[in-house]
């Protein structure tokens, strides 16, 4: 059986399940998940949110929504349980109006995996412990009211669950801490307290960080062994299995999400077994849940064949693919759109309190979650120029919709600025995006003319009904002298020759992804950046850990930097408003992009219905390329 993991959304109305959070949980539920873990639940609001619109457990209130939550999730045949969750030290004064609350006084210390840190919390006393065990315990009997098939304890990342258990988190000196068996007390307390609300057989499950890493991390390996045998002593039926990372910087060994590998937790499930049966004498009887980018079918299969875990679980696969597990079981895996591991999902809530977005699915987070995609009423022709991300999203949803595609790609590949963007180190999770994209035309009819730069006067002969310009971008040009010297990033990156002293003008994501890609190369490079902050829109974790490579690379970082000229073997530029000049054989800028938008601009009044999508209407994200085709292929 598969497991969707529990992912925050921050999509509920204050608290409360709406229509959002219903689509999205019944949407994977038909998609063919065996077991919903429904996201991050607060036991005790306001002081114990993470998100402004968590979802919220606390008071009767909330049952009826949760009971609608739940059936239009049954009604698919799939089980589901609510995860629930007090954030404890990481809950923010700005979302709560209140001094976060802990096991000990101790501050949320910067992690550069979650991006935040927090201000000293308020220990809590013996008696607000046992209080909030209960609150855990009423909790679970609002979700069995509800109709939920069990709870997940939270005890990963930084909620309360994970600081009772970490010896740099909880330093108190009472029952509730001190040592290992006194640290894991308030969980066999809550487990306790629920089979004593809820039954002996209402199913509890605990998602443990198994062990953590990084100069503030609190739980060892033969911690999380300990804690696995104590819940299974204490009746809880399995535990999702995670680990932790507690660094303020990253290092070369730390890899961005993007180059995540297969199962990355699955062998953490393993470890927990053989630690139990080595402290009990006898096999392991609690259930280990792992995954970690394990929604390859041989990768799980091999996993559950081997007896490392008996379930697997799948996140971010299901986020961008809802329908991922029946495409698998119908052989339909090439269908499959991949998580290119951007990061989005979790930067939208943490770093910009919004919802939760995904750069492959453009539904995930807009309004109601609506995964309906209608027939339209009348048939069209309709041609897209481009075949970049949002050209092939808007040919695929026009031709789901019954419209007669043909795209026009001027290269000879689909992909678009793709090919750019996965060849950089460590982007090895984005590469499959390309195969994606050519199967989707393809099963979709769409007509895919490659090598073929279609002017205005073409497309007007042929009398579309419907035109989608998707042409992408040209290269920004900064007004300075000997700026025709320099070479375009994109070129170094399609594999154009670079010397071995180099200088990159422009330190945004393209500008040191670029850098990164020729250090690894041996080249001696500097990044200059008019901004007081390199890759300032990337997301946090994939930018933390992309400068950290930077640094342990030797490549030179030059902030609030400018740019004057450009010599033969000279970059000349102002910092600190002393003039510097830096040796380079090869000059490389990288200082952004103007939308490619002309062939647009000849169609305008010319052609009846007509749409300009992606980065020729404006250049950004891989997220919002593929929300503006998406919506731009609803709309035909």
């Amino acid at each position: 059986m598969t497991v969707m993991c529990a992912m925050g959304i921050n999509q509920s109305d204050k608290g409360f399940v709406n229509d959002a959070v219903i689509n999205h949980y019944a949407e994977r539920a038909k998609g063919g998940i065996g077991l919903i873990m429904i996201e991050v639940t607060c036991v005790d609001a306001p002081v114990g949110l993470n998100t402004s619109n968590m979802l919220v457990a606390d008071d009767d209130k909330y049952i009826p929504g949760l009971t609608k939550l739940t059936d239009a999730i049954h009604v698919h045949g799939a089980k589901c349980m609510l995860q629930l969750s007090h954030t404890g030290r990481g809950s923010r004064r700005k979302i709560t109006g209140y001094q976060p609350v802990a096991p000990s006084a101790v501050a949320m210390p910067y992690s550069f995996m979650m991006g935040l840190e927090n201000e000293e919390p308020r220990a809590l006393t013996i008696e607000e412990t046992q209080e909030i065990e209960d609150k855990y315990a009423q909790a679970a009997l609002r979700a069995k009211k509800a109709g939920f098939d069990g709870v997940e304890i939270h005890s990963v990342g930084y909620y309360m669950g994970q600081q009772f258990l970490s010896s740099t988190a909880n330093v108190r000196t009472d029952e509730y801490g001190g040592n290992p068996e006194n640290r894991v007390r308030f969980h066999l307390n809550i487990i306790g307290k629920i089979k004593k609300l809820c039954g002996e057989d209402f199913p509890i499950v605990v998602k443990l960080s198994a062990v953590e890493q990084g100069e503030d991390a609190g739980i060892t390996m033969q911690d999380g062994m300990y804690y696995a045998k104590r819940f299974q002593d204490a009746g809880a039926d399995a535990i999702e299995v995670l680990a932790g990372t507690w660094k303020k910087e990253a290092g070369m060994e730390d890899m961005p999400d993007s180059a995540s590998p297969k199962g990355t937790a699955i062998g953490l499930c393993m470890a927990l077994k053989m630690g139990i049966e080595k402290m009990t004498g006898a096999p392991a009887t609690i259930k280990m849940i792992g995954g970690g980018r394990a929604q390859d079918p041989e990768v799980a299969e091999n996993a559950l064949a081997s007896g490392q875990c008996d379930y697997i679980f799948i996140g971010k696969g299901v986020l961008v693919q809802p329908n991922l597990v029946n495409l698998i079981s119908e052989g339909r895996e090439e269908e499959i759109r991949p998580c290119i591991g951007c990061g989005v999902c979790i930067d939208s809530q943490l770093q910009e309190g919004a919802r939760g977005r995904c750069s492959g699915n453009a539904v995930l987070g807009n309004k109601d979650n609506d995964y309906t995609i209608g027939k339209a009423e009348k048939e069209k022709q309709v041609i897209v120029v481009g075949g970049g991300v949002a050209g092939v999203e808007a040919a695929r949803i026009a031709a789901i919709r019954g419209h007669r595609v043909s795209l026009y790609e001027r290269s000879g590949q689909i992909g678009g600025q793709i090919f750019q963007a996965m060849a950089p180190p460590h982007k090895e999770n984005m590469k499959p995006l390309i195969a994606y994209l050519e199967k989707q035309l393809s099963i979709h009819n769409v007509e895919v003319h490659l090598n073929a730069e279609i002017t205005a006067e073409e497309i007007i002969s042929r009398k579309p009904d419907a035109v989608v310009c998707a042409t992408g971008v040209r290269p920004s040009v900064l007004p300075i002298p000997g700026f025709d010297r320099a070479v375009h990033a994109k070129d170094i990156l399609d594999g154009g020759e670079c010397k071995e002293n180099a200088v990159i003008i422009g330190g945004g994501s393209v500008g040191c992804e670029t850098a990164e890609y020729l250090a690894e190369q041996g080249k001696k490079v500097t990044v200059i950046e008019m901004l007081d902050t390199m890759a300032d829109k990337m997301t946090n974790v994939a930018r933390t850990i992309l400068i950290g490579h930077l640094k342990g690379l030797g490549v030179k970082l030059l902030t609030s930097c400018n740019c004057k000229e450009i010599t033969e073997d000279t970059v000349v530029c102002e910092l600190d408003g002393r003039e510097l000049r830096i040796p380079a054989e090869t000059v490389i800028a990288a200082v952004g992009d103007r939308p490619n938008d002309s062939l647009y601009q000849e169609l305008r009044g010319k052609v009846e219905e007509l749409y300009n999508v992606g980065d020729s209407a404006c250049p950004d994200s891989i997220a919002a390329a593929v929300s503006q085709g998406y919506y731009c292929g609803r709309n035909i």
